[in-house]
C-alpha cells in the first residue's frame, strides 16, 4: 500500500529529465531514491537528496538489497537504452511497488512497457514539444496538464469579450462543456527593491466571480471546446 502522506519515491537514471525530476521532488520535500549507475551524475545531486545509489539496476537481486522494491513509487528515468527500462519494470512490477512510471522513446516501447505492466508511460520529449506546439499556434494558451480520454487543464489569456463578466453569465460549462478551475490575476509585488508584477490565483471561483483585465483562466475540458474560447477575440 502506497504511502499517501509522503511516499517513497525511487527515481532510476539520472539523464537531464532524471536529474531534474530528483532536484524537483527534493526542493518540494519529497522522500526521494536517486539511482544511477554512474557516481558522477550522484554527485551532482547529492547536496539536494538525502539517499543516492551507485548499481546497477537491471540486477534483480540488487534491486532487492537496496530496497527498491520496497519503494512506493518507481521512476524509470533511463532514456537512452530501451532493455534496461523493460528489465527494471518487470522486476518493480513483479515486486509489487505501487506505481511505475518508465521513460520511453516510441508507441511500439510503450506497448512492450504498458503489457508489462506499468502504471504509466512517459514521454517527456513528445509532451514537452506538444506544449510547445501549442505555446507557439496559440500564443494565449499554456497546456498545463494532459488528464487522459482527451481531457486536458489549459491556461488562457482572457479574451476581450469576457472582461468584466461573471461566471455565470459566461455560463461556459453549458455552453461549451468547460470548467473554470482558477483565475489567475494580475498583482503588484512591492516587498523587494523593485515592483514586479506576478499572477496569483484568487482561489476557487464562485458564479459571482467577475473577470478582469489581465486575468488568465485556467480551464479543464476538450482542447477543441477551449481552443473556441480563445477564439471569441
Amino acid at each position: 500500500m502506497i504511502n499517501k502522506s509522503n511516499p517513497r519515491i525511487a527515481v532510476i537514471g539520472l539523464g537531464v529529465f532524471g536529474m531534474s525530476l530528483v532536484k524537483t521532488l527534493a526542493e518540494d520535500g519529497a522522500d526521494v531514491i536517486a539511482v544511477d549507475n554512474n557516481m558522477d551524475h550522484l554527485d551532482e545531486v547529492k547536496g539536494v537528496v538525502e539517499h543516492t545509489i551507485c548499481f546497477d539496476a537491471t540486477d534483480a537481486e540488487e534491486l532487492k538489497s537496496h530496497g527498491l522494491t520496497d519503494v512506493d513509487i518507481a521512476v524509470i528515468a533511463i532514456g537512452e537504452h530501451f532493455e534496461p527500462v523493460v528489465l527494471i519494470s518487470m522486476e518493480l512490477v513483479k515486486a509489487g511497488v505501487g506505481r511505475v512510471y518508465a521513460r520511453t522513446n516510441s508507441e511500439t516501447q510503450q506497448q512492450i512497457l504498458e503489457k508489462i505492466g506499468v502504471t504509466e508511460v512517459i514521454h517527456p520529449e513528445r509532451q514537452v514539444a506538444e506544449r510547445m506546439g501549442i505555446s507557439l499556434h496559440r500564443p494565449g494558451m499554456k497546456d498545463l496538464l494532459e488528464l487522459g480520454d482527451d481531457l486536458s487543464v489549459l491556461e488562457i489569456e482572457t479574451p476581450d469579450s469576457m472582461i468584466g463578466q461573471t461566471l455565470s453569465s459566461l455560463n461556459l460549462r453549458k455552453r461549451y462543456g468547460i470548467n473554470i478551475l482558477t483565475i489567475k490575476r494580475l498583482q503588484s509585488d512591492t516587498s523587494g527593491d523593485s515592483e514586479e508584477n506576478e499572477y496569483h490565483s484568487i482561489g476557487i471561483p464562485n458564479a459571482d466571480s467577475k473577470i478582469q483585465t489581465g486575468d488568465r483562466l485556467v480551464l479543464m475540458g476538450h482542447k477543441e471546446d477551449c481552443e473556441k474560447i480563445v477564439a471569441l477575440d
